[in-house]
């Protein structure tokens, strides 16, 4: 048994894998557990898995329920976080499922709940990139484009709560078909897949020798691994895909810049591995585009915590 602290648990809801850490008040993970999501149980199984996942981490941790204060949850899709809702997870095929009392009740503790994109910008704002700071965009570069807004160092849910869909803002005219329905988002053309979708462009054009010969060593595959991988090597189609993306992103970002000047830009997510390939193109759109002042002050950076930021954002819901 540790010593006395102040702990929660911080749940990281996937489509594939739950992820649990038992968190101090300082942002600690002191304890982990995972189990397969099953979506095919559905939700009710699902929160089940999720509880056992809890008590996993607790057992690593050395600790009971006893000892914790509380329990938070991200989870992907539109959530009503005031009443701990999930209204619709197209990944877990959900509607209106109320995660945060089931879980509470499955537990024994108070539960809480936000998206998923949120839980990460609370995590980074707490003891990550954008600790300190009360004005921040976190970004997420994945299969989409998410993030979040902490606006005087709250969350910003917006009207229903589905406020940070960064991916699904306009970013091409009649631009490639996004899975919203729409054509041209963000997320189309400033994601991993984009990433990925933009290098096969590049070899299916003759254009990306190194990429072709890297792809067909892996059966053809190629993702955005593969693109971060041929830029660090010095490939320049693939620092050039990079470079699109980056712009692409910080074209997105200057209207918000303008809007909210915000002090930090965060950038998480798998597709965040490709640094500065991605971020200076995009710092430099956002000072030649977005309204001079808040351009000169706000800062973009790679996010800290990695695949943690969730997990210990979902945490500091219990304190927040």
């Amino acid at each position: 048994m540790p010593e006395h602290k102040r702990l929660a648990l911080g749940i990281d809801l996937g489509g594939t894998a739950i992820k649990v850490g038992v968190v101090t008040h300082k942002g600690e993970i002191i304890g982990r557990g995972e189990r397969a999501t099953e979506v095919q149980k559905g939700a009710q199984g699902v929160i089940a898995n999720m509880a056992a996942a809890a008590r996993d981490a607790m057992d690593a941790a050395g600790v009971t329920v006893a000892d914790l204060e509380g329990a938070g949850v991200g989870a992907p899709g539109i959530c009503d976080a005031a009443r701990g809702i999930v209204v619709r997870a197209v990944n877990l095929d959900w509607d209106n499922v109320e995660v945060a009392e089931a879980l509470g009740k499955a537990l024994g503790l108070p539960a809480y709940l936000d998206n998923d994109a949120n839980c990460a910008a609370l995590g980074e704002q707490w003891c990550g990139a954008a600790s300190g700071s009360h004005h921040a965009l976190m970004i997420t570069l994945g299969t989409g484009v998410g993030g979040g807004l902490v606006l005087d160092g709250k969350i910003y849910h917006g009207f229903r709560g589905w406020s940070g869909e960064f991916g699904h803002m306009p970013a091409v005219d009649n631009g490639p078909a996004c899975n919203c329905g729409r054509r041209g988002c963000v997320e189309t053309v400033a994601s991993a897949t984009a990433m990925a979708n933009f290098a096969r462009r590049e070899i299916e054009a003759g254009r990306a020798p190194y990429m072709a010969a890297k792809a067909a060593e892996q059966g053809g595959k190629v993702d955005a691994r593969l693109v971060i991988y041929a830029a660090r090597e010095g490939d320049a189609a693939a620092v050039g895909v990079l470079r699109e993306v980056g712009e692409h992103l910080g074209l997105a970002m200057a209207g918000l810049v303008g809007a909210l000047n915000p002090e930090l830009i965060v950038v998480g997510g798998g597709g965040s591995h490709a640094g500065d390939f991605v971020l200076e193109p995009m710092r430099k759109v956002i000072r030649e585009k977005a309204m001079p002042g808040p351009a000169d002050v706000v800062q973009v950076v790679p996010a800290e915590l990695g695949n943690d930021a969730g997990l210990i954002g979902a945490a500091s819901l219990v304190w927040r």
